[in-house]
């Protein structure tokens, strides 16, 4: 959840004119094939709509 809000926090922030253009999203175990790791990238001004959803453990 923590990554979640900070997303949120930068997309607020970067909504408000500050914060840097990009977001990035480490693919923890998706990280197939042969690197070491893996890193995503949103960028603020092609962001349409998102989309959190969230679950219950037991």
């Amino acid at each position: 959840m923590s990554e979640v809000n900070a997303f949120l926090n930068w997309y607020d922030a970067r909504d408000g004119g500050a914060g840097p253009a990009k977001f990035a999203i480490n693919k923890y175990s998706n990280n197939k094939g042969p690197f070491s790791k893996r890193t995503n990238y949103v960028i603020f001004d092609k962001i349409l709509t998102f989309e959190v959803s969230e679950y219950t453990t037991k």
